[in-house]
């Protein structure tokens, strides 16, 4: 083997660094990519892919460790007997089954390898009385731990790619090395455009309230100065006539009670100014009336049912609309809604009830302005259906990806858009838990999530 000076990435994760803040490790972890991407393009495939064979250089560059070559693809690349446990966790599920392996193979083992860098620790616990054989079936059926759990400054465009990647099947995976890149910058442009465009509104948003209060204490100096004006101008000769009052009356005289109704004058011009401002400055078109419950129907609008698809195999391979309930109990359908493919929302026999409508990309951007991106002021507390402040109420309904994999309840929400990406992809909108903006991203239109229909109404709102 050649000798490369540098640093094994194992070591940077383990002991150096611990997790790598993503700033840091995508521009590195793209080097990586890129040197896949033309192993890849040559036709072949590395054999037993983990983190000890990447190198980092003092300049920051990567190489791949040469002791494990490329294989072509198409081989069957399972390590041998003896393979030290750290190996697996990196291997795909079709590695371990012993199937034939593609660079589809390698873009798991990749994202395992981001997963790592991001959080510090391979997905599954490494629990040395764990046995190699239950580890294997962790990575053909268990989902992987939650990366945020570990390290919650991770984005969550960046889970999603992350997820994308490490599908268990093919077909939900990340094709190439090459898309793989490109997911990555186009969502780091766009989540990096999104931060810069916050932190503007902020500044403009501080900026106007500064010049409001400015005024408004410009305009009590000359209410002071005008009444102080009227108090000189008033004759002082004759003292003012102070009627007798009864027994057990009070001797409040009239010039305090007209200093009482100047003060309330006062105090009802600066609040109705307030709310003026308030509405001068929200300018919100807010036309679209939304339903307060996620979609729960199981007819289209023209009456044809929309079939129940309960079997993760026969919801992989779905072209067509389709519904279930969370972990196909009826129970969450009740309280969640129904969970729908993209297929449903893009019949042409309608899934939205009569007079309803299925929100768009744009119509999710603009309720994204009306709550100036605050994904708190549409989210309900967690187990409190429909039970926030302005009638909206996303539940944190969860999703069921692709392959029939249920994940996210309690956690995060997803909604359908009716905009399509692409051939394979659409638009949804996406809030966590524990995060308060709110994300447009897209996702394969096999994917079940919740929908929740609007109408337009010129006298009802979003927020009430």
């Amino acid at each position: 083997m050649k000798f490369v000076e540098g640093r094994t990435l194992n070591k940077i994760i383990g002991k150096e660094v611990g997790p790598i803040p993503y700033e840091e490790a995508l521009p590195l972890f793209i080097q990586i990519l890129e040197k896949f991407s033309s192993i890849h393009r040559q036709g072949g495939v590395h054999s037993v892919l983990e983190p000890s064979n990447i190198i980092v250089t003092p300049d920051n560059k990567i190489k791949i460790a040469d002791n494990n070559t490329a294989h072509p693809k198409g081989q069957t690349q399972m390590p041998k007997t003896g393979t030290k446990r750290g190996t697996l966790f990196y291997l795909s599920p079709e590695q371990v089954r012993r199937e034939n392996v593609d660079e589809q193979s390698d873009i798991y083992s990749l994202g395992i390898i981001l997963y790592e860098m991001l959080a510090g620790r391979v997905p599954f616990d490494n629990d040395e009385t764990m046995s190699d054989f239950t580890l294997v079936n962790k990575i053909i059926s268990e989902k992987l731990n939650d990366p945020r759990e570990f390290n919650p400054h991770i984005p969550e465009w960046l889970i999603n790619i992350i997820y994308e990647a490490t599908a268990k099947e093919k077909p939900a995976r990340i094709k190439t090395a090459k898309t793989f890149i490109t997911l990555l910058k186009t969502g780091k442009e766009i989540f990096e455009k999104k931060v810069q465009e916050k932190l503007e509104k902020e500044k403009l948003l501080q900026k106007e309230k500064e010049d409001f209060e400015k005024k408004a204490r410009g305009k009590l100096v000359i209410m002071r100065q005008l009444k102080k004006e009227k108090e000189i101008a008033r004759p002082t000769a004759q003292k003012p006539h102070i009627e007798k009052q009864n027994k057990g009356e009070g001797t409040r005289s009239k010039p305090k009670k007209k200093k009482i109704t100047g003060v309330l004058y006062l105090i009802f011009w600066i609040a109705l100014t307030s709310a003026s401002f308030l509405i001068i400055y929200d300018n919100k078109a807010i036309d679209n009336e939304w339903m307060a419950e996620n979609l729960n129907v199981d007819h289209y609008r023209n009456g044809d049912i929309i079939p129940e698809v309960r079997d993760s195999k026969k919801w992989a391979t779905l072209k067509t609309g389709a519904w279930c309930n969370y972990n196909n109990e009826p129970e969450n359908g009740t309280k969640y809604g129904k969970l729908y493919n993209w297929y449903a929302v893009n019949d042409p026999r309608g899934l939205a009830p009569e007079g309803w409508n299925i929100p768009s990309k744009g119509e999710f951007e603009e309720l994204i302005k009306v709550v100036n991106n605050d994904g708190d002021a549409l989210k309900t507390m967690r187990q409190e259906n429909g039970k926030n402040t302005n009638g909206f109420s996303i539940l944190l309904a969860g999703g069921r990806d692709s392959t029939g994999y249920f994940y996210d309840l309690d956690y995060v929400p997803y909604f359908w858009s009716s905009t399509e990406y692409d051939a394979v992809n659409a638009y949804d909108l996406v809030l966590l838990f524990h995060d308060h903006y709110v994300t447009l991203s897209y996702k394969g239109k096999g994917y079940g999530f919740s929908v929740r229909c609007f109408k337009k109404n010129k006298n009802l709102g979003v927020l009430q």
